[in-house]
């Protein structure tokens, strides 16, 4: 049996390597095989670590939870105000633009092909929790903001919503433009966002026509 640290070492190789190819090529096109050869480990030894596909989906899934925590807290830690925790939020594809632009949110794309499955699918469960991560962070800041809980609630959903929605219109048209475009869209929404002010960043306040 292999030693302690190195089985630790060559499972987090192994999620890693099923990270990319799942955000790549998705759940269903990625085989045990794919990561296995992605991450130098004869097939063989895979199954030490993980006996299907889905489990190593499972551990995945649980990385990119684990990730978001992190950089959430960060976040908390490094800014007082929680209108530049949440605009950190709306600029990050910008990070990684070139992947979301060819491959799509890592975490959202995920989600949406493991929802497939079925509701009660535990991998669409998983994928659930996933994108919750989101609301319940950007949910909290809106609360920082004085929301009150219903809508902090709701405007936690429409601001994630837009982030994701962004991400996918920018992968599907292949526009990096677009992806800029309308994450400053969102932003100038969210500088103005505060309890009881606006609507959803995609229903914005129009002018009124002058009679």
């Amino acid at each position: 049996m292999p030693a302690a640290y190195a089985s630790a070492d060559k499972r987090a190789e192994l999620v890693t390597a099923a990270t990319t190819l799942l955000h790549e090529q998705g759940f269903h096109r990625t085989t045990l095989a794919d990561v296995a050869d992605r991450a130098s480990v004869p097939l063989g030894n895979l199954y030490y670590y993980f006996k299907t596909k889905e489990a190593l989906a499972e551990a995945v899934i649980a990385a990119h939870e684990q990730a978001l925590r992190e950089r959430f807290a960060s976040w908390d830690a490094a800014q007082r105000d929680p209108r530049a925790r949440l605009r950190q939020l709306v600029r990050a594809p910008l990070d990684t633009s070139d992947r979301v632009i060819q491959f799509g949110c890592p975490h959202g794309s995920l989600c949406q092909e493991l929802e497939k499955l079925g509701k009660d699918a535990p991998l669409a469960r998983a994928g659930a929790r996933l994108l919750a991560v989101y609301i319940d962070w950007t949910d909290s800041q809106f609360r920082a903001l004085g929301c009150e809980k219903r809508e902090a609630r709701a405007l936690a959903a429409d601001l994630v919503a837009s982030v994701q929605g962004t991400m996918l219109l920018a992968n599907t048209l292949r526009s990096p433009e677009l992806l800029a475009a309308q994450l400053r869209r969102v932003e100038r929404w969210l500088d103005g966002a505060g309890p009881s002010t606006l609507p959803s960043p995609a229903r914005p306040n129009r002018p009124r026509s002058r009679s």
